[in-house]
């Protein structure tokens, strides 16, 4: 009896361990496009940034305890990872899925990292935090770019360096969500707001300016530099409840915000935030903007192109549909060519998906990077263009939470080609 017992004890814990391994497997990388990188057991949610193609830097949160975090980041050149910096540890950290940090630059440094801090007042109560390097080593000044002082959520950010002391930020603001009941949903005056700032290291507000008065709850929004200014794309929410996706042209040198417009007309009527936002890419002469709609309950990723800075689009390019969760990023490589990835659900696990797109169409093979859940704790995957290939980061969530990264080459670089 003990023999059989212990046999038996063997036998589920080598099961166990046999499963956890062919979980661990199905959500890493396809074997060829899979690279190493620095973030540890239970880091999750990254962000990754490229100003050049040579250098890049990621962004994630690690767990160090239940209910503690650390936001970090590190920096790949020539191939490497640098060891990871901390920026802030501590149990006051917003984790969500769908809202996390991110990381921008100028000449190759750092020049701030966003986070989300919990406050009192209600589970979806939180601040945002822009955090600049500080005088000392190691040390980081973190600003709130919202003055408001409600315990309402303000997060989604998005942002763009201006120099090495500045960053424009865009974020969504629910300051006009405080007290606001479950039937008053559908009062457009107690809206989520679409808000911006200039934000300088030492914690100057400059230019406050609300974009849109009206928009969607809880969509990842987006922000890249065009000739004279920047432009946001983000989910708007108009009447009717329709949440396609708009657009907004910011004039640096007036620091105004242009009207928005539609990027497509999708008609995507539905009463809540699909939590899906857009992302947007430019190379040389043109914009692309990439965003997922289910209009009809037909789930689609598409990508619109502009020759004009976003003053009118063509018909958009479907990229995927069917199985399609979304949940996408785009980038201009060193071709000039745009790089869209997207999640496709599975039978048990999700698709991370890459393609080249051009305003003709899908060119070439769509390439399966890797795996990871079908479900919310996967996060979002992101992407960015380097001189050899496309870098992706996401993040695994079985057995453990771990930031995984990929890397596929361009035609020429190795057999591997889209």
């Amino acid at each position: 009896m003990a023999k059989r017992t212990v046999f038996l004890m063997i036998f589920v814990v080598f099961m166990f361990v046999l499963n956890s391994c062919n979980g661990e497997e199905r959500q890493r990388p396809v074997l060829q496009y899979g690279t190493n990188n620095p973030a540890d057991t239970g880091s999750r949610y990254p962000y990754l940034f490229s100003e050049d193609g040579e250098t890049l830097h990621m962004s994630w949160l690690g767990r160090i305890e239940e209910d503690i975090f650390t936001l970090e980041y590190s920096i790949m050149r020539d191939g490497r990872w640098l060891a990871p910096t901390p920026v802030h540890v501590g149990n006051n950290f917003f984790v969500n899925w769908a809202d996390f940090p991110s990381i921008v630059t100028y000449e190759n440094n750092p020049v701030a990292l966003h986070w989300l801090k919990k406050i009192e007042g209600g589970p979806y109560a939180y601040d945002v935090q822009i955090s600049f390097p500080g005088d000392e080593p190691r040390r980081w000044n973190h600003i709130t770019p919202h003055t408001d002082g409600t315990a309402t959520e303000h997060g989604f950010v998005s942002m763009l360096p201006i120099d090495g002391e500045r960053v424009l930020a865009i974020w969504l603001d629910g300051r006009h969500t405080e007290h606001r009941e479950h039937d008053e949903y559908t009062d457009f005056d107690q809206a989520m707001t679409l808000r911006s700032a200039v934000i300088h290291r030492d914690g100057t507000l400059e230019d406050e300016r609300v974009i849109d008065d009206t928009v969607c709850d809880c969509c990842q929004t987006d922000l890249v530099a065009v000739d004279g200014g920047a432009i946001v794309v983000y989910r708007d929410r108009t009447e009717g409840e329709i949440r396609d996706i708009s657009l907004s042209f910011y004039d640096f040198e007036t620091t105004e915000w242009s009207d928005p417009v539609t990027v497509h007309d999708d008609g995507w009527q539905i009463n809540g935030c699909p939590v899906n936002g857009p992302r947007a890419a430019v190379n040389d002469h043109q914009l692309a903007v990439v965003w997922f709609t289910e209009v009809d309950d037909e789930p689609k990723v598409q990508v619109a192109f502009s020759d004009n800075n976003g003053q009118t689009f063509g018909e958009p390019v479907l990229v995927s549909s069917g199985n399609t969760i979304g949940r996408v990023d785009i980038a201009a490589g060193k071709d000039n060519e745009f790089y869209v990835s997207w999640m496709d659900r599975g039978e048990n696990l999700a698709d991370i998906r890459l393609a080249k797109v051009s305003p003709d169409g899908v060119e070439g093979e769509v390439v399966r990077v890797g795996g990871t859940a079908n479900d919310r704790n996967s996060g979002f995957p992101r992407l960015a263009a380097l001189n050899e290939g496309i870098v992706l980061a996401w993040t695994q969530t079985e057995p453990f939470h771990r930031v995984r990264t990929a890397l596929v080459l361009y035609p020429g670089e190795a057999e591997v080609i889209l």
